[in-house]
């Protein structure tokens, strides 16, 4: 028995640790960690043209922000990112969760003392996977 609880902790403790973790249908997750990376990367660059390139044009981004639900159409939202003021973060890909044409993605921005976590909801069309729903929320560390 003791094996076994052993066994099961280091188990649990090296998914911890072992980066993204992927659901679904595998055999698409570079091309949804493509789309996702243009968000993520144009964001650390302050450039809202590599950002757009992750989003389709009819994309909604929400959030509750200081107990406020703000709700922010792409061309407002792509307006938060300037190449005057590069990002200073860090950023990962959490989970990735496929299925047919549609995909959900967790993602973190690690600022330092607190944390956005991104929840992004892609779908594939066309043979382009673009993020259509962005959902987030600050987390105090």
């Amino acid at each position: 028995m003791m094996k076994i609880i052993i066994l099961c902790t280091l188990l649990m403790s090296f998914q911890a640790f072992s980066g993204t973790q992927y659901f679904g249908d595998t055999s698409q997750k570079e091309a949804v960690e493509k789309a996702v990376n243009y968000y993520l990367d144009g964001s650390k660059l302050g450039d809202p043209d590599i950002v757009a390139k992750a989003f389709h044009p009819d994309a909604k981004i929400q959030g509750v922000t200081d107990g406020k639900h703000n709700v922010y159409p792409l061309k407002t939202f792509l307006g938060f990112f300037s190449k005057d003021k590069p990002g200073k973060h860090t950023t990962s890909i959490v989970t990735v969760d496929i299925e047919n044409s549609a995909a959900s993605v967790r993602a973190e921005w690690d600022m330092g003392t607190w944390k956005y976590i991104d929840y992004l909801s892609l779908l594939k069309h066309n043979g382009e996977w673009k993020i259509v729903n962005k959902i987030y929320t600050v987390v105090q560390k």
